[in-house]
């Protein structure tokens, strides 16, 4: 098997010659194990046996930049004399400015951004009930997550889209 696309005009003859020195292709997943997949993340959309149970947790990604984001916000609004603003680069002296010339904007944007983290949790809440999600852990767990991570949590309670009900 060869590498798909090093015959294609659109690639220079240097950069098709390094392809072709790189050997063969990897091999392609088995059809079972993608069928293995798309099952899976078939499970997690919809449980079949507790529609009123479903719950996504955030990706670690989003976790971490969320956590990191909001912890520097904290320390530049509440310690900021003891960040090194100088190691930091650019985001130092942005935010040696804003401490030095703006920190009631901080203050307040730290305390906004905390507000709206609860307004989309109490939010998560009303749309549990409002897609089915009868679960009352199930929707502590929304109502948590959304309220640390935000719209990263919200996005997937509103992107999930319930199992119709049956009629008869």
């Amino acid at each position: 098997m060869v590498w798909s696309g090093c015959n294609s005009p659109l690639l220079p003859p240097s950069a098709r010659a390094t392809v072709m020195a790189l050997g063969p292709a990897p091999p392609r997943l088995p059809e079972a194990m993608l069928r293995a997949a798309l099952e899976a993340s078939a499970r997690m959309a919809a449980p079949p046996g507790n529609p009123g149970g479903y719950f996504r947790g955030t990706s670690r990604f989003w976790m971490g930049a969320i956590a990191v984001s909001i912890g520097y916000f904290a320390w530049a609004v509440f310690l900021p004399s003891t960040i090194p603003y100088e190691n930091l680069g650019q985001l130092g002296h942005f935010t040696k400015y804003l401490v030095d010339n703006h920190p009631k904007l901080l203050y307040n944007g730290f305390w906004l951004a905390w507000g709206i983290h609860i307004a989309e949790a109490l939010y998560s809440i009303k749309l549990c009930k409002t897609k089915g999600i009868t679960d009352s852990s199930v929707q502590r767990r929304w109502f948590i997550q959304t309220f640390l991570f935000g719209i990263a949590s919200l996005s997937h309670l509103l992107a999930y889209k319930p199992p119709p009900k049956k009629q008869g």
